[in-house]
């Protein structure tokens, strides 16, 4: 047995581990007690999602450079800019090599990419921590267990292939965040990676010395320096720092991407879409804007095999969407999207229907418990000054354990209501961490603990 080690980075925390040992330790698979996990939505997070999900939307610096730009729409002066990096440097690629890297891996590296941000909310200190995933338990995450046209071999060199370009993803940003200047949070960073990835194989070298059928693969990640400022959990609390998080379920990630393209996209965008988008109402046109280029929702409307294409394409979409195993909540407004319209109807479509698709409202909630846990974070934040003027007694760590029992709930469960680590809670439950004032007020209300 031997093992090869490629590193996409040239981050020095990452070289140390060069010495592991052929089986690592590794993380624990995100979906073992509930089909949903907490995962990291910051800007840079969504921004780096929306730019592998639509490559139309790169453009070209006059010295060549690719790069995808995200405004935020309150302020236009929040600006995030992600590049595509060469491997061992951050020399930034011309547009046209950009691209290949960005197509060749599509919907597998925004799967994984999402994978990535959900271990970070297991991590103690998300903005710094390595955590080494292994690529049998990716397999599973990412659904493809259930595939029977792949040897695992091709499967786990897919991943490492998709990990290893995710380490040439860069990122800049320029981030305030608060309506006044000195009370706002600044959050800007230089040039880094977003991940710093270093890939292990092993297996049966060939005479070449390289392993081209690996019988495993570890992926140990590092979030770039730009969590410094976006993933600072202790400076959350503290308000120093920017940190949000959403859920991301199972069955997401499951999605065929091949034959479903369309609705994983949908299914990944709503993922990020639901952090700060909770009423789950949105106008037709709004989410094709979101996974089409213009020039293809523009040509349906003139067109009519585009708009016989665009239009069954979008009802497939729903119709995955409700069918998974823990599926969507879909439910259409009476008054603009009428039955005829609808997936699954028989009915002969009106003339102009492209238009009235467009303008037509759907409400889409994720996947059951998310809705649930949403609402929740929403009350934590009315809640929040109530909680401050009125302070409570301070949480003792047996006081917390004896709460979360008597409501019948996991450390894992107290945990992703609060949007941290299992590990951070058992912390706080041993007396090892004291919660900060803000997550105390959150805990209080959670668990309902009495004076």
């Amino acid at each position: 047995m031997t093992k090869t080690i490629i590193d996409s980075t040239s981050s020095e925390n990452l070289a140390e581990v060069r010495d592991t040992p052929d089986k690592p330790i590794t993380e624990p698979r995100l979906y073992q007690s509930r089909p949903i996990a907490p995962v990291a939505t910051p800007p840079p997070m969504v921004s780096s999602l929306h730019a592998q999900l639509r490559t139309d939307l790169w453009q070209e610096y006059p010295s060549g450079v690719g790069y995808f730009q995200h405004r935020a729409k309150g302020n236009p002066n929040n600006i995030i800019e992600h590049y595509i990096a060469s491997p061992g440097d951050i020399t930034l690629l011309p547009l046209d090599e950009a691209m290949q890297i960005i197509d060749r891996f599509g919907l597998t590296a925004a799967k994984l990419h999402l994978i990535f941000a959900a271990h970070i909310m297991r991590q103690e200190d998300p903005w710094k921590s390595l955590f080494t995933l292994e690529g049998s338990d990716l397999i599973k995450e990412m659904g493809w267990d259930k595939r029977t046209d792949l040897p695992v071999s091709q499967k786990l060199n897919e991943i490492a292939k998709t990990a290893y370009a995710l380490g040439c993803l860069a990122i800049k940003a320029t981030w305030v965040e608060g309506k006044h200047k000195k009370g706002g949070i600044r959050a800007s960073v230089d040039t880094s990676r977003m991940w710093n990835v270093q890939i292990q194989l092993t297996g049966q070298q060939n005479l070449e010395g390289k392993i081209e059928h690996p019988d495993e693969i570890y992926i140990t990640v590092q979030p770039g320096l730009w969590t410094h400022a976006f993933l600072n959990k202790a400076g959350y609390f503290a308000q120093e720092a920017l940190y949000q998080f959403g859920y991301l379920a199972q069955d997401i990630l499951k999605i065929d991407a091949y034959h479903d393209e369309m609705a994983l996209r949908l299914a990944l965008h709503l993922t990020m879409e639901s952090r700060f988008h909770t009423s789950g109402i949105y106008k037709v046109e709004t989410l094709l804007k979101a996974l089409l280029p213009q020039a293809v929702i523009d040509l349906a409307r003139s067109d009519r095999k585009q708009t016989y294409k665009v239009t069954k394409n979008w009802n497939r979409t729903l119709e995955v969407l409700l069918k998974l195993k823990r599926g969507f909540q879909i439910e259409f407004d009476e008054e603009t999207y009428p039955e005829w319209l609808r997936p699954g109807s028989k009915s002969r479509k009106k003339p102009g229907y492209f238009d009235t698709l467009l303008a037509a409202k759907i409400t889409i909630h994720p996947p059951a418990p998310i809705p649930e846990l949403l609402a929740t974070k929403a009350e934590l934040k009315q809640i929040q000054p109530r909680l401050k003027e009125a302070p409570k007694p301070k949480l003792t760590s047996n006081e917390i354990k004896e709460a979360r029992v008597a409501k019948g709930w996991s450390q894992a469960q107290l945990a992703g209501w609060l949007g941290m680590s299992q590990r951070y809670v058992s912390m706080l439950e041993r007396g090892e961490r004291i919660p900060a004032p803000e997550l105390e007020s959150q805990i209080w209300h959670l668990l309902s603990i009495s004076d």
